[in-house]
């Protein structure tokens, strides 16, 4: 059993949660302060090379989601963060699973989550800094789709990074998982009579 009943001084969560909820938690203090940092050096819009103009720290603020995406307000993106986080840490703790990679994503989207959210708290928007050059891209347009430039990469934070490892590794744990449990079995029982 994962979860004890709790009395005076005893823990919730068994030990063997304990170094996932350190990684999410140590997640969210590198995120919080890698911001912290660049907003002490840096002013918004302050851009400072670290490897050229591949890598470079430019301090933005994001007011959306991943990618800049908006589909709601400062409320939405907060209560879907917490909402997130929430849920996962209760099936961690509840469903505890034996898979230490698939225990450890979810960890990573946490921490990733919890960092994201004190910025949509104390600053009601998210402080984006990892800038990365990419092959250019261009579309023209398509039917419904409207022309499409993207010259570098957009810009990012350790929580991001954090939450995108987590989620597409989980995707792929369900998508291995799903083949596994669609393959027939090597010898399957005869049915009829012999």
């Amino acid at each position: 059993m994962i979860v004890k009943r709790q009395r005076s001084g005893e823990n919730i969560v068994k030990p063997e949660l304990r170094p996932y909820f350190i990684l999410a938690i140590a997640i969210a203090l590198a995120d919080q302060i890698s911001k912290i940092l660049i907003r002490r050096f840096l002013l918004p819009g302050d851009s400072v090379q670290v490897l050229g103009d591949f890598i470079k720290f430019t301090f933005v603020y994001n007011q959306g989601g991943a990618f800049g995406i908006k589909l709601g307000n400062i409320i939405f993106y907060s209560v879907i963060s917490f909402a997130a986080a929430v849920v996962i840490i209760i099936y961690m703790i509840k469903t505890h699973s034996s898979n230490k990679i698939v225990t450890t994503v979810l960890a990573m989207v946490v921490g990733g989550a919890i960092g994201n959210f004190i910025d949509r708290i104390a600053y009601g928007q998210v402080v984006d800094f990892i800038d990365i050059d990419i092959p250019d891209i261009k579309t023209g347009g398509f039917l419904f789709f409207k022309e499409f430039e993207l010259n570098r990469w957009y810009i990012f934070n350790i929580a991001d990074i954090a939450l995108t490892v987590g989620l597409v590794g989980f995707i792929f744990y369900l998508l291995l998982k799903g083949d596994k449990m669609k393959k027939p079995a090597a010898n399957p029982p005869s049915s009829s009579p012999t």
